[in-house]
């Protein structure tokens, strides 16, 4: 049972990882090719002003320079994606950002330290319960469309429920060993 739990822990944190690059690399090529439309743009704007309409003319039927309005959507699906994915890459691998343990070094009492760890794992577990169940009542109240895709809202709002979900169940698995550990009174961290 503890090999199949490693092997999906390992699957998940893989998972997370690919969509977290998958999205970050989806918004650089669109912000690329933003940057690309503008500048083209710019320079055909250029061209015209200084009476050379024909190659503005030129450029501007060899590209399309038109407004993505769908430009929108896929950066707030994919940012979303990225932010909230990523977070729950980071926390189950345990590299999420925090200000640092400065206090558990300094207690010596081993169950006293596990205690300490133990409170603050419970309330990022209570945090994480919290962030999943108002992300999904809002993410099942929405039944609105995008306008550019007539895609269902509800897509673009479901990462946050599903990554605070597995960041839940991660935290529920920390409370666990952390409860284990205080009860034993162990110092191992295995």
């Amino acid at each position: 049972m503890i090999t199949l739990l490693k092997t999906i822990d390992i699957w998940v944190q893989r998972i997370l990882r690919y969509i977290a690059m998958i999205m970050f690399s989806v918004l650089g090529v669109l912000l690329i090719a933003n940057i690309g439309l503008r500048l083209i743009n710019d320079f055909v704007e250029f061209l015209n002003t200084h009476n050379l309409e024909a190659v503005g003319s030129l450029i501007h039927s060899v590209v399309t320079i038109n407004s993505f309005y769908w430009f929108d959507e896929i950066i707030e699906l994919s940012f979303a994606a990225l932010v909230f994915y990523g977070a729950a890459g980071l926390w189950c691998s345990k590299l999420h950002f925090s200000v640092g343990d400065w206090i558990s070094p300094r207690i010596k009492n081993i169950r006293l330290k596990h205690l300490y760890t133990l409170i603050i794992l419970l309330i990022s577990a209570i945090f994480m319960a919290i962030l999943f169940w108002y992300s999904l009542k809002l993410t099942l109240r929405t039944h609105q469309v995008t306008t550019a895709f007539q895609m269902k809202q509800w897509i673009l709002y479901s990462c946050v429920p599903i990554s605070s979900l597995i960041m839940m169940i991660y935290s529920i698995a920390d409370v666990i060993i952390e409860a284990k550990r205080f009860v034993l009174a162990t110092e191992d961290d295995s």
